[in-house]
């Protein structure tokens, strides 16, 4: 899932409003923090697009094709996310 730098922006904006609102930080260096919550979002996005692409061409890989959206495709579908996610770490 592609998503926009205005939208990256939009969420980055949300997430340093309710930080600064709830009391929880100061930025001493407000635009600076606003880019590393950006860069940090954007980072977010390229790694779950990477992991599902790594897990949809494993998923039709198998000699047996699961077909999209069924109950057993969504709980391999889960369980081979949640490894490729845990390798990344």
């Amino acid at each position: 899932m592609n998503i926009s730098e205005d939208r990256i922006s939009h969420i980055a904006h949300k997430v340093i409003d309710k930080l600064w609102r709830s009391d929880l930080v100061d930025f001493p260096d407000e635009p600076r923090s606003l880019q590393r919550v950006k860069a940090s979002i954007a980072d977010f996005f390229t790694a779950t697009e990477e992991i599902d692409q790594a897990v949809r061409r494993k998923l039709a890989s198998y000699s047996q094709a699961k077909v999209p959206g069924s109950r057993e495709w969504e709980i391999m579908y889960r369980k081979f996310y949640d490894e490729e996610a845990a390798k990344r770490r």
